[in-house]
């Protein structure tokens, strides 16, 4: 499957979708600091920004590589590739 534009732009936005959604924990996890809870705080704010990378390049992956998630690729038990897109 070839790039499809229109696939680009939905990812987009669907990444930006969730960053601003995690931005908002972040500034949660902040106010933890804020109230001393240092330790949690930072964590969170690490994790977050975790989750905005993974999901961003998930979904890169889908857009690069026409599939819905990284693991549609299997092996099927006579040895074929089966990519389960079903459209074979």
């Amino acid at each position: 499957m070839g790039f499809n534009p229109k696939d680009a732009v939905d990812a987009a936005r669907d990444i930006t979708t969730n960053a601003v959604e995690k931005a908002s924990d972040i500034v949660e996890n902040a106010s933890d600091i804020i109230r001393g809870d240092i330790a949690g705080g930072a964590s969170g704010i690490i994790q977050s920004s975790i989750d905005i990378a993974t999901h961003a390049v998930d979904r890169a992956k889908e857009v690069f590589t026409g599939r819905d998630h990284p693991d549609d690729l299997d092996v099927d038990l006579d040895g074929d590739l089966d990519d389960d897109l079903g459209d074979e």
